[in-house]
């Protein structure tokens, strides 16, 4: 909405509100069943806070110029709501069957994630691997082998991808001492993909998984949309609250527990040993078997712990890692580890679905693994990004008296910041975003809990070195804009 607000003005901030909307209103411009914005989303439209719309709202509700909606649709409606209400149903078959709810936290997150492509963004929002970093050599051989069709070629031995990449998989989780055969293992396209297999499999709408908390869109969703409850356990700086844990196991009886042990997203955190074991005590007390997911394994910047899976002696440790973010995305491949009849149970599911993971895909990573470029590629990418986290934190530290601080990780491609009280989160990403700096809002990580803010996660697996000391001085100068927007806000309630 136009609204311009004159700030040397007598007349009160929520009374040229009421006003400009009400010209609208009367001149036709807002129609009947127009909906207005929701009260913080004008708030920062036209610079106010958010009290002052809320004021200006009830006025024209007083007026019988607005009327408010608490059932959907809800939020403001000029003169009928109800009307718009009828209108939306006529489209039920096409709005409405759909079950999936695409929610506002996973779209602002998927959003923030695809803007990260652009190139004239500096970007600390989505997880994109710097496609400089890519594996390439060698590869033109792979692809010449790959189209040998003579007899003496590769593609004789195509269709065996699967299973060599499997030893090789055996071979790699060595250096975690996790010693299986191929038959605990199970290859699929993506940790997600595992993910909802092992719903499909084992959970039933109704059922609940426990989890750590802050949680990423995209994960909290595969559970959401199947009906399955989720509950959320608190993190500390060394893992999640495991009194928590036990409540929760006692009272929900969760079908799963769901954790992220090393460097999770987005908190950063490193589950400490003794917490990792009286995990998996209290998994073996209950009878309860844990999804491990460790997508960040390769990015360890200091000496790892064991996994779960390795410390695990009795069976209830799913293990689960992609290589999206070691290897090129386009050739998507991941894995999960487990007793051999999960693993059996995994693979049927996949044939009845008729679900295959790239063949080439699989040949390029067994040749890469094979030739020894593998291992290399790993230091090379730890070794980079260890770089860039250290550039990170000394920038960051040049501006925490503006507000903001963290606690840095061990490992991973992440960090995850906390904002003073004087600081509005959502305010400082969209200042931020306003000078081509990309962050993602914490509050979209907190799906079980809409009040939760104060906190912004900046990833920096796709920023130069040139971008990083860039993209923190201006998030600098948002800070600065925020703090100062935030007490001219105060200042104007007071006089409201």
């Amino acid at each position: 909405m136009d609204l311009k607000i004159d700030r040397s003005s007598c007349v009160p901030v929520y009374q040229q509100i009421t006003r400009k909307i009400e010209e609208q209103i009367l001149s036709g411009e807002l129609s009947n069943g127009f909906k207005l914005p929701a009260e913080r989303r004008l708030a920062d439209e036209i610079g106010v806070h958010r009290n002052t719309v809320i004021k200006a709202y009830d006025m024209l509700i007083t007026d019988g110029l607005v009327v408010v909606s608490r059932e959907k649709p809800k939020g403001y409606f000029v003169k009928a709501a109800q009307e718009a209400q009828k209108f939306g149903k006529r489209f039920f078959p096409l709005e409405k069957a759909f079950r999936y709810e695409f929610r506002k936290a996973e779209k602002t997150f998927n959003d923030v994630y695809w803007k990260s492509e652009k190139r004239e963004t500096i970007s600390f929002g989505g997880m994109i691997m710097n496609r400089q970093l890519n594996p390439v050599e060698d590869m033109k051989s792979v692809v010449e082998k790959i189209f040998d069709c003579s007899e003496k070629g590769s593609m004789a031995g195509f269709y065996n991808e699967t299973e060599l990449l499997r030893r090789n998989i055996c071979r790699l989780l060595t250096e975690q001492n996790i010693y299986v055969t191929p038959k605990n293992v199970q290859i699929l396209a993506e940790s997600n993909q595992i993910i909802s297999y092992l719903m499909m499999l084992y959970l039933r709408e109704g059922d609940c998984i426990v989890a750590e908390t802050p949680m990423v869109p995209d994960n909290f969703s595969i559970f959401y949309n199947r009906g399955i409850h989720v509950i959320g356990i608190p993190m500390e700086e060394d893992g999640m609250r495991m009194d928590m844990l036990e409540e929760a196991i006692r009272k929900y009886k969760p079908k799963f527990i769901y954790s992220l042990p090393n460097y999770h997203n987005p908190t950063g955190v490193t589950m400490s040993l003794k917490k990792r074991q009286t995990l998996l005590k209290l998994a073996n007390d209950y009878n309860v078997p844990v999804i491990e997911e460790d997508y960040q394994w390769d990015f360890a910047y200091e000496k790892r712990l064991p996994s779960l899976y390795t410390l695990d002696t009795n069976k209830l440790v799913i293990y689960i890692y992609s290589f999206t973010l070691i290897f090129p995305y386009m050739m998507k491949i991941g894995y999960a580890v487990g007793p051999a009849d999960l693993i059996d149970m995994l693979g049927y599911a996949l044939s009845v679905d008729e679900t295959a993971v790239s063949g080439i895909g699989q040949y390029f990573l067994n040749e890469y693994i094979n030739s020894g470029h593998y291992e290399n590629h790993v230091k090379i990418v730890q070794k980079e990004y260890k770089g860039k986290l250290e550039l990170l934190c000394s920038e960051l530290d040049k501006i925490t008296g503006k507000g903001i601080s963290y606690q840095k990780p061990k490992g991973g491609l992440l960090l995850w910041c906390t904002l003073t009280d004087d600081i509005n989160e959502r305010a400082l990403c969209k200042k931020a975003a306003e000078k081509g700096v990309l962050v993602v809002p914490g509050w979209v990580f907190y799906e079980n809990n809409r009040k939760k803010s104060g906190h912004i996660r900046l990833c920096f697996s796709n920023v130069t070195d040139d971008q990083i000391r860039r993209g923190v001085l201006l998030l600098g100068e948002a800070l600065d804009e925020c703090r100062r927007q935030e007490g001219k806000e105060s200042g104007e309630e007071n006089r409201e």
